[in-house]
């Protein structure tokens, strides 16, 4: 079984590499669009924006069915160690509500004059800036505890 998955990711790469470099190809080769002045626009920018979309929802989609199946399988081993490791979901889902809850509901002055006043997505914004800053501190407090040696077990 091991060799099937290992053949399987093996021709899904290759696909996403050889899906990826038409799409570069036709962003960068095959023309412009609306020349105005020194700023042109690629033909293709929608399709590039499209792959992007298609391969970070098809990320996110594998990610949760592989979290949910690893947790169904600690499920039957360890029922209590695969509930434990629920908090650190707990935890993310506590940081969002709470980010979103800190961002503010201010309109914003865009560059071409029009102003911005979606609050369910200027929060969401907001939200997502705050919990990288809170993300990246937490992770750079524990490599530092990490490499300090203070929390190893004897």
């Amino acid at each position: 079984m091991a060799k099937l998955s290992y053949k399987v990711s093996y021709y899904v790469f290759y696909v996403c590499v050889a899906l990826i470099l038409v799409v570069l190809g036709m962003f960068y080769f095959v023309g412009y669009n609306n020349p105005v002045g020194e700023y042109n626009d690629p033909k293709n920018t929608e399709a590039l924006m499209y792959l992007m979309y298609g391969m970070f929802a098809v990320t996110v989609i594998v990610t949760i069915i592989g979290a949910i199946a690893q947790f169904g399988g600690a499920l039957k081993d360890n029922p209590k160690g695969a509930v434990k490791s629920l908090f650190g979901l707990i935890l993310l889902v506590v940081l969002l509500v709470v980010t979103y809850n800190m961002g503010s509901t201010e309109s914003v002055l865009m560059g071409d004059g029009t102003v911005y006043s979606n609050i369910t997505m200027l929060k969401v914004t907001d939200m997502l800036i705050y919990s990288t800053y809170a993300l990246l501190i937490i992770a750079s407090v524990g490599t530092l505890l990490n490499l300090s040696g203070i929390l190893k077990q004897r």
